[in-house]
């Protein structure tokens, strides 16, 4: 598999946080969502927080949605994977793509005076079930670590539906989509401090 030849699309929009909040955002709903996830309670992005995720969209005024919507070719998508194979191929694929989005992001939090990056999906800077939170242990890469815009329960397919243009889909059993939809974001404008990460 040659991930060279994987296209990818250039996704932005620069909304109101409350517009998004008011719209996007059910963090009850998403928590729920979460608890059936490998990740929750075990990574330090993800799920408990001791903190109120409302509080972090609350004291933002401007959010930039920005991401990349990664292309599978037809070749793939005719093949047939069990699970444990669509699963290793979905990473390989996908994992490149979302290590592009987050530099690039945090690259812009850099640039953009008390602005707060959010990835685009779970931390994974540490590997697969490497995060120091299952050993009760604080995170190892605090500097670097960033919430995804679902654990602070954040609806991103709607948010691609409304602010995008775009449908998030799914692949049927055993085989890849057409196309997967990789978002995260930026938090501008201020309005009070947040708590940036835990650990």
């Amino acid at each position: 598999m040659e991930l060279s030849q994987i296209k990818t699309v250039t996704l932005e929009a620069t909304i109101p946080t409350a517009s998004f909040v008011q719209h996007c955002v059910d963090v009850s709903k998403f928590h729920q969502c979460c608890r059936q996830c490998p990740n929750f309670s075990n990574t330090w992005s993800c799920p408990p927080f001791d903190f109120f995720p409302e509080s972090v969209w609350q004291s933002y005024q401007t959010l930039l949605l920005y991401g990349k919507k990664v292309m599978i070719p037809v070749r793939l998508q005719e093949k047939s994977f069990s699970a444990d194979e669509l699963e290793s191929v979905s990473v390989s694929l996908l994992q490149p793509v979302k290590d592009r989005i987050f530099s690039h992001l945090l690259q812009l939090e850099r640039q953009t005076i008390d602005s707060m990056a959010l990835s685009a999906g779970s931390c994974r800077l540490c590997g697969e079930g490497n995060c120091t939170r299952s050993q009760s242990l604080p995170c190892s890469n605090p500097s670097r670590m960033r919430y995804s815009i679902e654990s602070l329960g954040g609806d991103v397919g709607l948010a691609v539906a409304l602010y995008l243009g775009e449908q998030m889909i799914w692949g049927r059993s055993g085989h890849l989509p057409s196309y997967y939809m990789l978002i995260g974001g930026l938090l501008m404008d201020p309005v009070a401090a947040v708590p940036r990460r835990k650990g």
